[in-house]
């Protein structure tokens, strides 16, 4: 997956990897080669998972299957990056 953003941080984010997190993340901290790597894995697979999810008829429980696919990639992703 390429990296849409390839230019400098702005304020928001931080240009180290050890830049302490708040629980309100007013910065984010900058990702390491391997944590990059790994959250495009995770949206990757997520990305697989929702082709095969809808392959499945709609429904009150394919939606709940996506909506709790979607809470998890976001939780993992915001400890990844945290």
């Amino acid at each position: 997956m390429a990296h849409v953003f390839e230019g400098t941080p702005d304020a928001r984010q931080s240009d180290s990897t050890t830049t302490p997190v708040s629980h309100f993340r007013p910065t984010y901290r900058a990702l390491t080669s391997e944590e990059k790597a790994l959250h495009d894995d995770l949206k990757n697979k997520a990305t697989e998972l929702e082709v095969l999810f809808g392959k499945v008829k709609a429904g009150r429980y394919s939606s709940l299957a996506m909506t709790s696919l979607e809470n998890s990639i976001m939780w993992i992703v915001k400890e990844l990056t945290s």
